[in-house]
This record gives structure tokens, sequence and C-alpha cells, in this order.
């Protein structure tokens, strides 16, 4: 059996460069998934410990996952339906509600509720309440591609295709802070709690998906050799 030289790699140049260009190439891409694995590990470490530690007072240099703390009032006059949030499979909605304290409005994730029978029948979010401290955690809600003019209905609770609060604030002429405080679980008011996820990706998927990666590149090798000895 031949090995594999550069006498029959110049014999065999285009099938040597597409061989030899891929299977660098999903080396590299598994190394970026170990480095996005790590990155992330040391992010869900950073998570976990935040989560630990007590609440301080919300301000506006309140950090991302952190635990904050703050008194004022709900607006339950005026809520929003998140739409399209899916719950052990279930459909339903995020209900956000306006908090105001110290002139400021910033909006809390008060939980997940199923979506009635039909779209038109919406859930029974109302309540009653005075003015309360509420602990929670800091979320910024990532970007979002919003394809349409519907994303809001006309009537309150309106319905929104969006969870950015940068957009949501439109429909109240009121600046909001751009992140959500996510009640926490046993809290007044708080509908279906559902834990926080720092990421879609978990590290150990990112470490598979490294795998998978090798694995491709040393299969396309395997593979460039037979084809070069058979040649």
């Amino acid at each position: 059996m031949k090995f594999l030289t550069i006498k029959l790699v110049k014999n065999n140049k285009a099938l040597s460069l597409f061989s030899i260009f891929f299977t660098l190439l999903f080396i590299s891409l598994g190394f970026w998934q170990i480095e996005r694995a790590e990155s992330k590990a040391l992010k869900m470490k950073a998570f976990n410990e935040m989560q630990k530690s007590p609440p301080i007072a919300l301000t506006n240099l309140s950090a991302a996952w952190s635990r904050v703390f703050v008194e004022g009032f709900y607006d339950s006059s005026r809520q929003v339906l998140i739409d399209n949030q899916i719950n052990d499979g279930q459909v339903g909605y995020k209900i956000y509600t306006p908090f105001y304290f110290d002139d400021k409005a910033i909006f809390v994730d008060r939980g997940w509720i199923p979506r009635g029978k039909t779209r038109s029948e919406l859930p029974d979010i109302g309540f009653q309440s005075d003015r309360l401290r509420i602990v929670g955690s800091i979320l910024k809600p990532e970007k979002e591609v919003l394809a349409g003019d519907d994303i809001f209905t006309k009537n309150w609770p309106i319905v929104s295709q969006t969870k950015l609060p940068n957009i949501i604030e439109t429909k109240f002429n009121k600046d909001f802070s751009d992140s959500v405080i996510v009640l926490e679980p046993g809290s007044n008011f708080l509908k279906e709690y559902i834990p926080l996820q720092p990421f879609v990706i978990s590290p150990t998927k990112h470490y598979g998906y490294a795998l998978q990666w090798f694995t491709m590149s040393m299969v396309l090798f395997s593979m460039f050799i037979y084809a070069i000895n058979k040649e």
C-alpha cells in the first residue's frame, strides 16, 4: 500500500486541494467550538455565582443575570403578552407588566401563561397591587429579526410579536429600561415560572459539535488517502 507523497498529491491536484482545504476547515471549526464551549463555561460559572448572591438595588449599571430588588408600582391596566412562548411543548405567552419607580420604568416578566382555545381568547392576567418591593433577575433580551407591520394588537392587554423593551415602549410613550426583571419563584403575582437559561446552546453541546467536526475531518482525510492510493 502506498503512503501519501508529494508525487501523489501533484498527480491529484484538484482532489488534494479540495480534501486538504476542507480537512483543515473542519479542524478549525472543531477548535472554534471548543473555544465557544470554554467561554460559555466561564459565563455559566459567573451566572451561577450571581444567582447565589443576595439581591442588590436596581441601577442603570445592574449587570445581566444579577439579582436585584426595586420598590414601586405595577401598571396592571396596560400589560403585554409576548406571543409564541413554548413551555413543555405548549404554546402560551410571557407576561410583561410595566413597573414604575423613581420616575423610571421597566418591564417585569411575571412568568408564563397558556394560550386560550383560540387566539382571540386571551388569558386573564388582571390583578390589583399597591406599592411593593419586587425581587428578580436582570435579563437583557437578544435582538430579533421582525417581519411585517402587525407587531402589536390594538386592545389592552396587547399581544406582542417582540420581547424587546425598546420596541414595546412605543406603545407607552415612555422610556423603559432595555432590560427586563424576571420575577423569582414565590413572588407575588407570578404565574408559571420558567427557569432562567443564560444560553440556548450549552457548553456540553459545543463540545459535541467539536467532536462532530473533528470526526468529519478524519473521515474526509481517510477518504482522500483511500482515493489517492486507489488511483
